[in-house]
């Protein structure tokens, strides 16, 4: 089947978005109060994908994209979940703090920090330990059981199964949802498929901004995927990149960036 919305580089696609939510807009509503043109469930696909920085027509906006978006993957880098970490990117984040000095949506943290206990019943073992007691060493064992982050989950069940459907890595957490939590993280789950010997990568995500997310989390994403073709090579050394599609249940931009969204688009 032919996908109908392909587009060739990160920034073709991304001026299509633009373009789809200025001018063929599903919706016009107002969550929070604020107004908005929306389309639901939207998909698109990128043939050919590069962690690159996502172009516009308009040069000077490019030059924020591209500053934030480096500032935006060291962050995620780090694996910091300190609202004053992200507050020097962007004081924005100040308005996200948990109360406690965190964020949620410290994606590098969610994706290759934070483990995963596996199934106690299936993967746990028994492991050799040596320890002393009044100057003497005894030999013993304990139970350990299997940890692993989202990134590593997904490896694993590619390794496994190279035809696999199971390689996926989430983002939002059941922890995240609590009343007046202000970090809900947008963005839901990524899924792998090997398939024709390339490595396609998916991101779903409940809510995108197209103006103040989605420029800077597309090449963070493919990153994602760049890393695990890396991985992944030593295993299948014919393996190449092969698409990144992105899905928004709510892709959206707000009214008051219609200036901004046709700068970009060259209008």
């Amino acid at each position: 089947m032919k996908h109908k919305n392909v587009h060739n580089t990160m920034s073709e696609a991304y001026l299509a978005m633009l373009s789809d939510l200025m001018w063929s807009y599903e919706y016009e509503a107002a969550p929070r109060g604020q107004p908005i043109k929306e389309i639901t469930n939207y998909s698109i696909r990128v043939s050919h994908p590069t962690s690159d920085n996502i172009v516009t027509k308009d040069p000077e906006r490019n030059k924020v994209i591209a500053s934030y978006t480096e500032k935006e993957k060291a962050l995620y880098e780090s694996g910091s979940l300190l609202t004053k970490d992200f507050a020097e990117a962007s004081k924005f984040w100040e308005k996200l703090d948990n109360g406690d000095g965190t964020i949620n949506s410290g994606y590098g943290y969610l994706i290759f920090k934070e483990q995963s206990e596996g199934e106690p019943k299936y993967e746990s073992e028994l492991m050799p330990i040596t320890y002393t007691v009044d100057g003497e060493e005894v030999d013993d064992l304990v139970t350990v059981s299997h940890m692993r982050t989202p990134f590593e989950w997904a490896k694993m069940s590619l390794l496994k199964d190279k035809d696999t459907r199971q390689a996926i890595i989430r983002f939002n957490k059941p922890r995240h949802m609590w009343a007046q939590n202000k970090d809900v993280v947008c963005t839901l789950n990524g899924n792998f498929h090997i398939r024709n010997n390339k490595l396609n990568f998916t991101i779903v995500m409940r809510s995108n901004d197209v103006v103040k997310g989605t420029a800077f989390d597309i090449p963070y994403f493919v990153s994602i995927q760049e890393k695990m073709l890396i991985e992944l090579k030593p295993s299948y050394p014919e393996l190449e990149i092969g698409y990144y599609e992105h899905f928004a249940h709510s892709l959206h931009m707000y009214t008051k960036d219609s200036e901004v969204v046709k700068k970009m688009l060259g209008l």
